[in-house]
């Protein structure tokens, strides 16, 4: 069983395994600054061993139904990352994503969550989707309003990541809530 959607014309969500791995590599490690406050991965010292790792862990989750790995392709080219945490026995989700800073503002992570987000509530029978960022990724937290999330809360310092305590802002969006 296999995963892939196709969001529009330029952009296309595929399920990202271990060959995704050195493309995403190079992504991070060239965006090292503008990912490292927010990415668990963006970090010095990553390696493709670890990148793959962490592909085959996520691809090993889909094949039981806890997740949905995917590379974000924009004009046939790899620029990014989305996916999705399942919890099926509760119809929940949580998403995260991030993009090659090269395309920020192209509105490219919108469309590419959106596709994702309705994936999950009308192929996976999701009911509650996730978004949880840093209160201060403003990108971020603008993707989850420009798609109808609501901000249900932030919990102070929960969320650390490169030697950072961040306030975790959480999103929800409903199945009923859709546009």
């Amino acid at each position: 069983m296999d995963f892939s959607a196709r969001v529009d014309d330029d952009i296309e969500l595929v399920l990202a395994d271990e060959r995704a791995a050195p493309v995403l590599h190079r992504l991070i490690l060239e965006n090292l600054d503008h990912l490292r406050p927010w990415e668990e991965l963006a970090r010095d010292g990553l390696t493709l061993a670890e990148m793959a790792d962490d592909l085959r862990a996520g691809r090993r989750a889909w094949a039981e139904g806890r997740s949905i790995p995917t590379a974000i392709r924009y004009r046939g080219h790899v620029v990014g990352a989305a996916g999705a945490r399942l919890a099926p026995e509760v119809a929940r989700a949580e998403i995260g994503y991030w993009i090659d800073a090269a395309h920020q503002g192209r509105g490219i992570i919108t469309r590419a969550v959106g596709t994702l987000v309705h994936a999950l509530f009308e192929d996976h029978g999701t009911h509650r989707v996730e978004l949880r960022t840093a209160a201060d990724n403003h990108r971020s937290r603008a993707v989850a309003e420009r798609l109808g999330f609501t901000l249900e809360g932030t919990l102070r310092e929960a969320y650390p990541i490169a030697g950072r305590r961040h306030d975790l802002c959480v999103y929800g969006l409903l199945r009923g809530d859709r546009r």
